[in-house]
């Protein structure tokens, strides 16, 4: 059973079959080679989505196409640069701190560099910015996306490993904001060196403008992570609160979003919540015919006769990621390895909280790694260039996100002082 389930996975790779449909293929082949009955798929299938957390998915895809559409991203972009442009390298500075704000209120990768970078990035080649460097900034920032709160990437996690849910979302918060500080710094060391033009300084009434302007979109996150916090309502029901908040936002605040436009966002973010869900469905029997097997503890006892170093462990988890990230897609890597690797972590002393948030950090970082990375594909898409061009560009970018995720998993306080200080 374990051969024909890998061979016909591997088979389905060969063939560039999506990873959903290669998952359902594998969990097929290895029930008729058991001769289990076949209705055991399905029975799994409707189990994995069976979940109430899981409805947030759906939910937080819809409200960040919703405060896309409803004018929230060009606000937000207004208000980064007001705060941030003037310094070396402006622009770019404005386009991490833009992805910054917007990643608390899309929750996706591809959303948030959308977003930005259709603002930025003509604006940056404009002013004198190397076209494929501005794509670089936008694509590697855009990863912050999955990592602050509401996070989808988060959710999943949490459904697999079985943990806090909230926890997980309010941990992200500092992690998210230490990589967008080094992503800032990284910018200005390249600002500096490559002669990049600054913007005019803002006087604190254009700034308080400004964020006057955009106070409506950046309270989405403050009421999603307020009510969490105080137990008003759970992650799903802030998922279906942001929904409205942004559908009143959209309508009677800013006013950009009209009736006509109702179809196309609930097109597109069904659209993205069927992707998802498909995936989950077909890896739940998947990872109920991998658990029988007993490949997760066969898998665990082999990594750990090679060493039971808990940090070395670690590394090699993280390792792990960032290949696999390179060639796969993130939710299909959590729903495939993190039945492996949460045993091995919570064996060995690491707090799943923490380990979970550097889990997504590391896949976050696999969204800007070629040949596949989704966030690469989004920017390409904006700027019309090819990935051969971008990956030069965007690697330092990268490094300095390694860099991060190794700070933030080898000082677990970072992540969990927040969770542990309000969901005690």
């Amino acid at each position: 059973m374990l051969h024909a389930l890998f061979t016909a996975l591997l088979v389905c790779f060969v063939l560039n079959v999506p990873i959903g449909f290669s998952l359902g293929v594998a969990s097929v082949a290895c029930v008729l080679a058991g001769d289990l009955p076949n209705i055991v798929i399905a029975q799994r299938m409707v189990a994995g989505v069976n979940s109430f957390p899981l409805l947030a998915i759906p939910f937080f895809m819809l409200a960040g196409a919703i405060m896309e559409t409803g004018g929230v991203s060009r606000r937000i972009v207004e208000l980064a640069n007001t705060l941030v442009g003037h310094i070396k390298g402006g622009l770019a500075a404005v386009s991490i701190v833009a992805c910054t704000f917007f990643a608390a209120i899309s929750g996706s990768t591809p959303a948030t560099a959308a977003a930005v970078g259709s603002l930025t990035i003509p604006e940056m080649a404009e002013r004198g910015y190397d076209k494929v460097y501005a794509s670089a900034v936008v694509a590697s920032s855009a990863c912050l996306g999955v990592i602050i709160p509401p996070s989808i990437t988060m959710i999943i996690f949490g459904v697999v490993a079985n943990v806090s849910i909230g926890k997980l979302l309010i941990g992200g918060i500092v992690p998210g904001l230490v990589l967008s500080v080094l992503l800032l710094i990284t910018n200005y060391v390249f600002a500096r060196r490559l002669g990049f033009p600054t913007g005019d300084k803002h006087t604190w009434a254009q700034r308080l403008k400004s964020f006057a302007d955009a106070v409506w979109g950046i309270m989405m996150p403050v009421i999603i992570l307020g009510g969490i916090m105080t137990g008003i309502f759970t992650p799903t029901e802030s998922a279906a609160v942001a929904v409205v908040y942004g559908l009143f936002v959209s309508f009677f605040i800013y006013k950009e979003m009209t009736l006509k436009d109702i179809i196309p966002v609930f097109y597109k973010a069904s659209l993205s919540s069927a992707m998802i869900m498909l995936l989950i469905g077909a890896a739940s029997p998947f990872g109920w015919l991998m658990t029988i097997l007993q490949v997760p503890q066969d898998a665990s006892a082999a990594m750990l006769s090679l060493t039971d170093n808990k940090e070395l462990l670690y590394l090699l988890m993280l390792a792990c990621y960032l290949f696999l990230g390179t060639f796969m897609e993130t939710g299909a890597i959590i729903l495939l390895v993190v039945p492996i690797f949460a045993p091995i972590a919570q064996h060995v002393g690491i707090d799943l909280i923490q380990f979970g948030v550097v889990t997504v950090i590391s896949l976050a970082i696999g969204m800007a790694t070629p040949p596949v990375g989704i966030s690469l594909f989004a920017v390409c898409g904006i700027s019309k260039i090819t990935i051969a061009q971008l990956t030069v560009k965007v690697l330092p970018f990268l490094l300095t996100m390694i860099f991060g995720m190794l700070l933030l998993a080898y000082i677990p306080q970072l992540t969990l002082f927040l969770p542990n200080l309000i969901m005690r």
